[in-house]
């Protein structure tokens, strides 16, 4: 019978006590600092909507006054702008949230951000109306992104569309999934049939559009500056 080495034993036996340790104190770590960031990142989402919903009020302030136009398109341009890094913010929250899907919070905050942007789409139209101001709006619809990966690559040509032609273009992004009643209206009205889907001047184009496709599609209808 082999002789028991009782040295080893111990030493061995101290090393899994402390690897142990490490790893739990590493994760322990790990996941205080990810609550701390989708913290942070929850606090970034509060405080745009509130900066939007300022931004809201005034543009139905000015738009009741006379002489206003320049004033109103600048809000205007700017409120666009907000509502398109917020997205991006609601994005972000997304990737570093498990279970995105149930998150109550990203659900919450992106219905809210659907509705403002539904607000946004009403308030551009009355401000052509007042201000013979020109601006291409275009829709983008999307569904099941967590197993469609073309929702996400969409939404990437969108985002170099948007660098580009900024601020001639306004892009607004609704998640069909959310069964917001609003979204679920726009998507009847234009007749959207699967996602990705983008709808350019009441025009509907849905699949996946690459950069030179959505190019292409946005100068069969305006003479932006990228068309040239």
């Amino acid at each position: 019978m082999e002789r028991v080495d009782v040295k080893t034993m111990l030493l061995a036996a101290l090393f899994t006590v402390i690897l142990f340790l490490g790893v739990y104190g590493l994760s322990t770590f790990i996941g205080e600092r990810r609550e701390q960031v989708v913290t942070e990142k929850m606090n970034e989402i509060i405080e745009d909507f509130e900066e939007i919903e300022t931004t809201v009020r005034l543009i139905e302030l000015l738009s009741e006054k006379n002489n206003t136009c320049n004033i109103l398109t600048q809000e205007l341009e700017y409120l666009e702008s907000k509502l398109w890094k917020l997205d991006g913010r609601i994005t972000e929250y997304r990737e570093i949230t498990k279970d995105f899907a149930s998150d109550e919070f990203y659900i919450r905050e992106k219905k809210r951000l659907n509705r403002r942007e539904i607000i946004y789409m009403a308030m551009l139209e009355k401000v052509k109306k007042m201000c013979d101001y020109e601006q291409m709006l275009i829709l983008y619809f999307y569904g099941e992104c967590e197993k469609n990966r073309e929702c996400d690559e969409q939404g990437f040509v969108l985002s170099y569309i948007n660098q580009r032609a900024d601020p001639e273009i306004a892009i607004l992004s609704f998640d069909a999934d959310r069964n917001v009643q609003s979204v679920n209206s726009l998507i009847s009205l234009y007749n959207i049939t699967e996602y990705p889907c983008v709808v350019v001047d009441e025009h509907t184009h849905c699949g996946l559009h690459d950069k030179g496709d959505m190019e292409e599609i946005l100068c069969m209808y305006s003479n932006l500056s990228i068309c040239t």
